[in-house]
């Protein structure tokens, strides 16, 4: 049964993430890290399981603001879905874990991203025709798959889903993504592999004209028009909206090889979350 909390209540969900072995393939600074695309599908099978009215394909206001760690042996994950109504009739979920204090006798609630799903209703937004965003304009380079996962991105196999080369100018970026494939769930938003590799390439583009290595924490509307599918091939074209030495934001569009819209992801936010421990390498770095 669908029961709606009233404004400003909040549900609790308990659930169980389960690790499959790709997401070992995810990682920062040597510690197995939950991807935020799989952060969004996890938000979202709970929300469409307790409240199937949802359009869950219209996501706004993310912010992924901790990291959830992934212990090497672990086969899966005990976390809680907090959820609560909006304005609008749509619905505002959060991820949390329950951390014990170094003595076990205190347990208390850390949120790892919260993300807002629109009501059913919901408009969807403007995209740019393909022919406008298939072109890159400026002073372009090509940077090769296997640099970027080996020098700038520096993720496992499962992770590594930018194909060829990716062109980069201070315009943006575009490159071809692949759906990749392993057990990811696709069910809800489609592939989550194709949105990440959009990420990775925003990632590239920050670090030649920000001097950071940028991770992404939060977007502000991602539209899925047609769900992406594990082994499939897409275009992915990033585009700078604010891009300075503290914070980066982007738009994206994911389209299939026919120029067909998949996905519109705009407001994306990034910035460095090492504090400055990771550093981009000098030749990526623009001359500016």
């Amino acid at each position: 049964m669908e029961i709606v909390p009233r404004l400003n209540q909040k549900i609790r969900y308990p659930w169980n993430i389960e690790v499959s072995p790709y997401l070992h393939d995810h990682h920062f600074e040597g510690k197995i890290v939950l991807p935020a695309v799989e952060v969004l599908i996890v938000l979202s099978n709970v929300v469409k399981i307790n409240f199937p009215k949802i359009n869950v394909s219209c996501l706004y206001k993310a912010h992924f603001s901790r990291f959830l760690l992934i212990s090497p042996g672990a086969r899966r994950l005990e976390v809680f879905v907090d959820i609560e109504t909006t304005d609008d009739g749509g619905i505002i979920a959060s991820l949390l874990t329950s951390v014990k204090s170094k003595d076990g006798t205190i347990s208390r609630t850390v949120e790892h991203a919260c993300v807002a799903f629109a009501a059913a209703d919901s408009a969807p937004s403007s995209v740019p025709p393909f022919r406008v965003v298939n072109k890159l304009e400026g002073d372009c380079i090509s940077v090769p798959s296997t640099t970027i996962y080996r020098e700038l991105v520096p993720f496992g196999t499962a992770y590594q889903n930018i194909i060829g080369d990716l062109s980069v100018s201070p315009k943006g970026a575009l490159a071809y993504l692949s759906g990749g494939g392993n057990e990811a769930d696709e069910d809800l938003l489609g592939s989550p592999f194709p949105l990440d590799a959009a990420m990775h390439a925003a990632c590239v583009l920050g670090q030649r004209f920000s001097g950071i290595v940028p991770f992404p924490t939060g977007f502000e509307k991602r539209i899925i028009y047609k769900k992406t599918k594990k082994g499939g091939t897409y275009i992915g074209r990033v585009v700078p909206v604010k891009v300075n030495h503290e914070s980066l934001i982007f738009d994206a569009w994911i389209y299939d090889l026919d120029g067909i819209m998949y996905e519109s992801i705009s407001g994306i936010q990034m910035r460095d979350v090492s504090q400055g421990r990771l550093r981009p390498p000098p030749w990526i770095k623009a001359d500016l």
